[in-house]
């Protein structure tokens, strides 16, 4: 969940730019009801007076404001026992409300604009909103079929995006509904057609991650299958489908079938994708760690040294082929370490267990200690020190 003061900011905004352009559809949209009640429960748990005053009040505004966009239902009551408590502590509380009411006699003041969706990830909430509503203005005033199509699905890769900042799985929700009914209305033949079904398979990936619904894992197969299935031999993202397909496959692998089967087809796909990718492609890293975890996976089934070499010779071009300031640098480094250590106790050669040692120290010399990856460094490095006596 977003920190308070950034579901303060996304719930103030919303009420801003109701105010700035009239749209309703705004102040209406539930996610911003889930964002005043979670900024609520969050100031209930923090006992701050002075946070509590301007939690009460931005809640507040924006049931006032959708009680003013669509009269009749209980926004007023909620907004009236909202501002009440804190009338006397916002001394122009009178003055806002007054220009909310003023909202509905004015023209309607869209905005609408193209935006790249993916520039916005890990942004704070109330600009993902803003990505969302100006979006929708482009939604409503767009009078080109296949253009709304495509305003569509990056309304929903804006959901998805606004789900990595919320948390919230009705945003994942809304972003697999919206993906869904643009694909149904996408003609095969469509080139973004593939390229949609891969994204719909990873939304769905994302809710089973959250979920553990198996019905969502195997939907997320399907899609990416399909997306296979649609893309011709020289498709240039056949490596990326590839690799999502396998991917998922591992997750249902380890979750789910436990059938060596689909571990073996989750490698094969993933290594095509490697051998498909091109030496300076971004994503041959992300790539080249995906095979290191299928084959990492295999030899814990199977205790196969090859399979272990393997991982390891992927572990290490997975890191070759990342750039030092990527977010997954990091991890993809200690992947490396983490598989020396597995070698060293499957051989006992001390030199695994000296390379395992020297990786987890540098991760922890580079991450703070509330990184994630620094508990599992620290962990590589106890069992590596405590393997290897000249450590």
């Amino acid at each position: 969940m977003p920190p308070l003061d950034e579901l303060l900011a996304a719930v103030r905004a919303r009420v801003n730019r109701y105010v700035n352009s009239g749209d309703a559809e705004d102040v209406l949209d539930p996610a911003g009801v889930r964002d005043a009640r979670a900024l609520l429960a969050m100031t209930d748990e923090t006992r701050d007076a002075g946070a509590w005053i301007h939690a009460y009040h931005a809640a507040g505004l924006l049931h006032h404001a959708r009680d003013v966009a669509r009269p009749g239902g209980d926004d007023r009551e909620v907004a009236e026992s909202l501002l009440g408590p804190v009338y006397d502590w916002v001394p122009d509380l009178a003055e806002q409300i007054r220009k909310l009411a003023e909202v509905p006699r004015q023209p309607l003041r869209l905005t609408p604009r193209t935006i790249a969706v993916f520039s916005f990830s890990g942004s704070p909430l109330d600009e993902i909103d803003g990505v969302i509503t100006a979006t929708r203005h482009a939604i409503r005033e767009c009078r080109d079929w296949s253009e709304s199509l495509a305003f569509r699905m990056n309304l929903a890769e804006a959901q998805h995006l606004r789900f990595g900042r919320s948390g919230d799985l009705a945003d994942l929700t809304e972003a697999i509904t919206t993906a869904r009914a643009v694909i149904a209305e996408t003609a095969a033949f469509d080139p973004r057609y593939t390229n949609r079904l891969s994204t719909l398979g990873g939304f769905l990936q994302a809710r089973f991650v959250s979920t553990m619904d198996t019905e969502d894992l195997d939907a997320s197969i399907r899609s990416y299958q399909t997306a296979l299935a649609a893309a011709p031999g020289d498709h240039e993202d056949r490596p990326m489908y590839l690799c999502n397909l396998g991917q998922t496959r591992l997750l249902r692998y380890a979750y789910v079938s436990q059938d060596p089967a689909e571990l073996d087809a989750a490698l094969t796909e993933i290594k095509t994708s490697v051998d498909t990718t091109a030496p300076d492609d971004p994503a041959l890293g992300t790539r080249l760690s995906a095979l290191h975890q299928a084959h990492r996976g295999r030899y814990e089934v199977t205790g196969d040294e090859a399979d272990l070499a393997a991982a390891l010779r992927a572990a290490h071009a997975a890191v070759e082929a990342t750039a030092p300031d990527h977010m997954d640098y990091l991890e993809r480094i200690l992947d490396v370490g983490a598989i020396h250590l597995a070698r060293y106790e499957r051989t006992g050669d001390e030199g695994d267990a000296t390379a395992a040692t020297e990786i987890a120290r540098s991760i922890l010399r580079a991450a703070p200690p509330d990184h994630p990856l620094h508990g599992l460094a620290a962990d590589v490095l106890d069992r590596a020190r405590g393997r290897a006596p000249n450590a």
